[in-house]
């Protein structure tokens, strides 16, 4: 039997009576739900912040000292489940932080083999242990937060990195080549399918144009019989961040196609594009379309218009 299925029922958890005195984060490694969305906000928040990772750091504590506001960003294991209970009484509150659909199972249908088990593991198992800490319930977009009105929760937009600053999209010097990219994850297999004849006709008409895509063994077979194509191997948050800001990139790519997950993603892409000093061409409908910049082409889920735009942006 699961650990959190021998507790009480579930109930909400009491309001915190402590001050915040400073932040916990609770992360899963340096990831962009953490740089995107909660980081801005503790630090702008004028108190301490410590982060740890859910899987390499044992809890202690004084990680969890009276006065600790946490924040669990996506993830939870049963260790730091069971220390946040015992210590919830002297905490200023625990707050879970989503930027998926994480509770409902049903909106996983789809997702490769190995996300699905993940998600089972850090949010299937602990959704109840997650019922009776969290107080406070964070969202990434307006339809994540409308699908959770009985958690009250309050949505969080992400916010561009500092870092980032000042960057905006250089054009191609004509006669060079124009660097055309797609930065998704195994998450976004089914776009990368809808991808594969666009690009192959975009480099068939520009033979200036080079694609670069980042994937596993999977992606590599899609795309690799392609001219002018690499595939990168999947790397950390903190290695993709500065390939981004070495890269010299022209066209970003950001289809969405329709589906139960992604009715609840938000635009981060579209600051991943901008990273690397690109314009965007994203799927005309949320969250692209309530987000765009004018770095940024919205077009219809319509492969032939997304050849002749890019095409149109790389000649």
């Amino acid at each position: 039997m699961n650990l959190f299925d021998r507790w009480r029922p579930i109930r909400p958890p009491k309001a915190p009576t402590e001050p915040m005195l400073r932040w916990l984060v609770l992360q899963q490694g340096p990831n962009p739900s953490t740089d995107y969305y909660i980081r801005p906000r503790a630090e702008a928040s004028g108190c301490p912040v410590r982060y740890r990772d859910l899987d390499r750091d044992a809890p202690s504590s004084d990680d969890l000292q009276p006065g600790t506001r946490v924040v669990v960003v996506r993830y939870l294991n049963r260790a730091w489940a069971e220390a946040l209970r015992r210590h919830q009484p002297q905490l200023a509150g625990i707050v879970y932080f989503m930027d998926d659909e994480l509770l409902d199972p049903r909106a996983w249908q789809g997702l490769p083999s190995a996300y699905r088990q993940k998600l089972q593991r850090y949010c299937g198992r602990m959704h109840r242990a997650l019922a009776e800490l969290a107080t406070e319930y964070w969202g990434s977009t307006a339809p994540l937060c409308e699908r959770h009105t009985d958690r009250d929760m309050q949505l969080m937009p992400p916010l561009p990195l500092a870092e980032d600053a000042g960057r905006v999209p250089i054009p191609p010097v004509p006669g060079e080549p124009v660097q055309i990219f797609y930065h998704g994850t195994s998450v976004h297999i089914d776009e990368m399918r809808w991808l594969r004849p666009v690009i192959a006709e975009v480099l068939s008409a520009c033979p200036l144009a080079h694609f670069e895509v980042i994937g596993d063994h999977e992606v590599n077979r899609l795309f690799r019989d392609l001219p002018r194509t690499r595939v990168l191997h999947p790397m950390s948050w903190p290695n993709y961040l500065s390939h981004c800001r070495a890269m010299r990139g022209h066209i970003g790519l950001a289809p969405l196609l329709p589906g139960q997950f992604n009715a609840a993603r938000s635009h981060t892409k579209l600051h991943d594009i901008a990273r690397c000093l690109a314009v965007g061409v994203a799927k005309n409908s949320v969250p692209y379309a309530d987000n765009s910049s004018t770095g940024v082409y919205l077009l219809p889920e319509c492969q032939r218009m997304w050849v002749e735009k890019v095409v149109e942006l790389a000649l």
